[in-house]
């Protein structure tokens, strides 16, 4: 077995837990697997930010590719 296929990669950095949820959301429905870490220090301390380490999301090596494709080419919503 290939040992990048099993490598995770800290994909993002995010301020807030809402923001995290979203992009953990959006990979969820793409059959992305994730993970967010920090998420505790964030409840704990709310001006935790990501200039002390952030709110982490966590994808696996081999899916970045797809994982920018999904987050990144995402349509504005329309107000």
């Amino acid at each position: 077995m290939n040992k990048n296929a099993e490598k995770t990669i800290v994909y993002s950095l995010f301020n807030t837990l809402s923001e995290a949820y979203e992009a953990r959301n959006i990979l969820e429905m793409c059959d992305i697997p994730s993970f967010i870490t920090n998420e505790a220090m964030a409840t704990v301390y709310p001006m935790f930010d990501s200039n002390l380490g952030g709110i982490r999301l966590h994808i696996f090596e081999k899916d970045l590719d797809r994982a920018n494709e999904a987050l990144h080419h995402q349509s504005p919503k329309e107000e």
